[in-house]
């Protein structure tokens, strides 16, 4: 009986902890009762330990008995349990407590209170997160109508009340028309026509409009991607090869990862997840466990094209303020110094040095005003650029680090630009002021 109080102390000290760990758990863990003796090796908490030595300075039976019952009654009691006479959660509210969860899934079936908030966190969002069909125009030298062909599938979410829905720009990219289609609690699915809102390529953003019936739209709740922690849980919602509204759950893997997006900028800070992520999920919902939109499913990593365990997510953090933007004004806004240049691939190709090769800056680009060299074709060949190898303190490898750097300043701002120019002693290195330019991201339609 010893033992037996003994180990419910450890484990409840143990529940206590889990408690109040700032890991997000989908439901309040069963209670852990020992099934063999090895149970009692688990690692100890504080206040286990505590007990430990207590016990090692000598306390009578009857002293741990009480102070084990009272542990495990307070484990219970955070449970939200009451505590029958023998020290044990009272079995009738245990009972009452299941069926209210069984009462709120709307089945008979005996769930876990982990699964029961899985179950239900999945039919409160499956409204926020929609399906998204794209269509382009198809026609022949000798038709004189168009067809509007199907050409892929995708998911998105509710952004809010207005009928904006937000997803990835790639989803949209080829399509010349767009439908959503919108499922309530019950079931039931209604298609909508798109209007495109406004897009960002660099980001892969695109939000989309729909007119909806008034109270029809439920938002996706936005929660915040600041403060993830590696190993929390991660919930997915999309439509993986067409199959809509699709869960699939996992952890968040990593964070700060980094991908390109379809234009070759790069996409910075992404959270990686091992929640089954396949084509048709892009642009859908990652949430937390408590519902809250915490990125969205946008790239996966995988030699076959099919999920590998390795999925990435916008967070939602870097995705508000271009959603507002896009919302507001219909277009995005970042600093660019208006040059063409050499891609990395074809520079190593050739043997150029590191940095970017500037083909073209045109003499009315910020670029070209500062006096920032242009590659020309002579009677003597080819006469090299001015190679760009650095803005301000931060180096640049390649066209990946330089559009990085230009994320860290505004339009209008003055930076100092590093370039390597060719002269009669070879290349050196020199400083260039330019005052950075608008790179302005207009808006495509859809019919």
């Amino acid at each position: 009986m010893a033992r037996l109080l003994r180990s419910l102390f450890l484990l409840s000290g143990l529940s206590a902890a889990r408690a109040f760990t700032t890991l997000p758990t989908l439901a309040p863990r069963s209670p852990l009762l020992p099934r063999h003796p090895s149970a009692r090796l688990l690692p100890l908490s504080r206040l286990s330990r505590s007990y430990v030595s207590m016990q090692a300075e000598g306390g009578d039976r009857t002293r741990r008995g009480i102070l084990g019952a009272a542990a495990f009654g307070a484990a219970a009691a955070m449970a939200g349990f009451t505590v029958g006479k023998n020290g044990l959660p009272n079995p009738a509210q245990a009972t009452a407590r299941y069926e209210r969860e069984e009462q709120v899934i709307g089945s008979d079936r005996k769930l876990t209170p982990s699964e029961a908030n899985t179950i239900s966190l999945f039919r409160d969002n499956t409204p926020s997160v929609v399906f998204i069909s794209t269509y382009q125009d198809r026609g022949g030298p000798f038709k004189l109508d168009v067809e509007q062909m199907e050409a892929g599938t995708g998911s998105g979410f509710v952004w809010d009340d207005k009928g904006h829905i937000v997803t990835n720009y790639h989803v949209i990219q080829s399509a010349t028309a767009a439908t959503i289609g919108l499922t309530t609690k019950d079931g039931t699915t209604t298609m909508y026509p798109a209007k495109l809102a406004g897009v960002d390529p660099d980001k892969d953003i695109a939000v989309l409009k729909i007119d909806t019936p008034q109270g029809s739209l439920r938002p996706v709740k936005i929660g915040r991607s600041s403060d993830l922690l590696v190993g929390q849980l991660a919930l997915a919602i999309g439509n993986p090869f067409g199959l809509d509204h699709t869960l699939t759950t996992g952890v968040i893997s990593g964070l700060g990862r980094e991908t390109r997006t379809s234009t070759g900028r790069p996409l910075k800070n992404l959270i990686q997840t091992d929640a089954a992520i396949n084509p048709g999920n892009s642009g859908g919902a990652l949430l937390d466990s408590e519902g809250c939109l915490i990125g969205m499913n946008t790239a996966i990593f995988s030699p076959s094209g099919a999920s590998a365990g390795i999925g990435f997510a916008i967070p939602v953090d870097a995705m508000k303020p271009i959603v507002n933007q896009l919302i507001q004004y219909g277009r995005t806004t970042r600093p660019a110094l208006g040059i063409s240049f050499l891609e990395a691939a074809q520079a190593k190709q050739l043997g150029l040095p590191k940095g970017v090769l500037v083909l073209e800056a045109p003499a009315s680009s910020p670029a070209g005003q500062a006096g920032i060299r242009s590659t020309t074709r002579g009677f003597n060949g080819i006469s090299l650029g001015d190679i760009i190898v650095g803005v301000e303190k931060t180096d640049v490898k390649d066209e990946a680090d330089l559009f990085a750097a230009l994320e860290e300043y505004k339009p209008n701002e003055t930076v100092t630009i590093r370039v390597l120019r060719n002269g009669k002693g070879g290349l050196a290195e020199q400083e260039i002021k330019v005052k950075l330019g608008e790179s302005d991201v207009r808006t495509p339609t859809l019919r």
